[in-house]
């Protein structure tokens, strides 16, 4: 079982953020445009229970992703599972069809341009994004996808890198909550 631990923090001084990151050795990569489609369960609510069903399309890329229940306050740390899909349909027709076929409702998506970027940090690899979300600006995150006996490290590692970074006032929340606020 492999969890997805976050920290997320609101952009407030773009250039000097990117100044540091370049300095710190970040290799990026392209910028991509990013809508993850959200859906409900048909007999719970994924609100009520802190879980998530979104379809992604990333660019040329494709995925279905269920995220599970919050397991860390400090952070936003959740067990994650992807399904990469070989023939989405146009917009990602197909895969929101097969899920409103089985019960699941639409709730709402979320479009960004997202920038990539991969960073070593006390010799540990952290991805990092750099996302323009509509509707909401500018934040950066960042992430490592752990076992269970890694969540420790991983999370003290991401609160010593924002730390390092000058990142204050981390954002649990995730961007669909945000929109719906």
């Amino acid at each position: 079982m492999h969890y997805e631990v976050e920290q997320k923090f609101r952009v407030l001084h773009e250039s000097a953020l990117l100044e540091q990151l370049e300095d710190l050795g970040i290799c990026w990569g392209d910028t991509v445009r990013q809508e993850d489609a959200y859906f409900n369960h048909p007999l719970r609510d994924f609100a009520e229970t802190d879980e998530a069903l979104r379809v992604r399309l990333d660019g040329s890329e494709a995925m279905f992703t269920y995220k599970g229940p919050r397991i860390d306050s400090a952070t936003k740390t959740r067990q994650e599972l992807e399904l990469q899909i070989a023939n989405p349909g146009t917009d990602g027709v197909s895969m929101k069809q097969f899920l409103l076929t089985l019960g699941f409702t639409y709730v709402h998506s979320v479009v960004k341009r997202r920038r990539k970027g991969m960073l070593s940090y006390q010799q540990q690899e952290v991805v990092v994004a750099f996302d323009e979300v509509q509707g909401l600006g500018t934040f950066v995150e960042f992430e490592r996808v752990v076992a269970e006996d890694g969540l420790d490290n991983a999370t003290a590692l991401l609160t010593q890198l924002s730390a390092s970074l000058g990142l204050e006032d981390g954002i649990t929340t995730g961007y669909l909550d945000m929109l719906l606020r």
